[in-house]
């Protein structure tokens, strides 16, 4: 069952018409949760515009009414992946908690955050994300971004356990290990080809264990 989330689409966005009425915009919030949920199932490209609707109980002038095409509909439904995303990260690692943390304690909390965001409602989003950059790179853009704050989140926290004679050496090695966590998570979410599977217990320990090992901290 798709998560339900509050929906952060106050900005403009080319295509997406704005919801100003509560009930535009609780029939914007039905569709896109929708559209999410059949993501999980097939590629954008085999959801038509009545399946989509139909889910919803609406006629496919409600789509088109707020939305521009299926393109400009996906970036809706990425936008709110993205920022739920983020808005949630940002929160738990918020907590003064991680600032007394251990690299391993820190890194196993990112790890489970990711695998849970990524092998739950929102894996087809990012699958569609990922299989859409191969033709259109912008698409890639909003999760590059994410990627880059979680990073620099994750750098700042641990900051404290740079090595005290060269914590540029420190800085860099948790930047690659972060470049070689997000492009494991990347392959699972689009092929999980094993041996070690995103839903395998040893997935997170491994993913752990290797940016705890690889990082150069005190």
């Amino acid at each position: 069952m798709t998560e339900a989330v509050t929906l952060k689409l106050e900005k403009k966005q080319e295509g997406v018409k704005p919801a100003l009425q509560g009930r535009s915009k609780h029939r914007r919030d039905e569709l896109i949760h929708a559209g999410m949920k059949l993501l999980c199932e097939k590629s954008m490209n085999d959801i038509s515009i009545i399946e989509l609707t139909a889910a919803c109980g609406y006629s496919v002038g409600t789509f088109y009414s707020r939305f521009e095409d299926k393109q400009s509909f996906f970036r809706a439904i990425q936008e709110t992946a993205i920022t739920h995303r983020l808005e949630l990260f940002e929160a738990e690692f918020s907590d003064p908690k991680w600032k007394t943390a251990s690299p391993e304690e820190i890194f196993a909390h990112l790890v489970n955050n990711t695998v849970d965001f990524i092998d739950g409602s929102w894996r087809g989003v990012v699958k569609e994300s990922i299989l859409g950059s191969c033709t259109n790179t912008e698409i890639w853009e909003p999760l590059r971004l994410g990627g880059r704050k979680i990073s620099n989140v994750i750098v700042d926290l641990l900051e404290p356990h740079f090595l005290d004679d060269n914590p540029e050496e420190s800085r860099d090695s948790v930047k690659f290990g972060m470049q070689m966590f997000f492009g494991t998570i990347v392959q699972a979410a689009l092929n999980n080809p094993g041996p070690v599977r995103l839903e395998d217990k040893q997935f997170r320990e491994n993913l752990t264990r290797m940016l705890t090992l690889y990082s150069k901290l005190k």
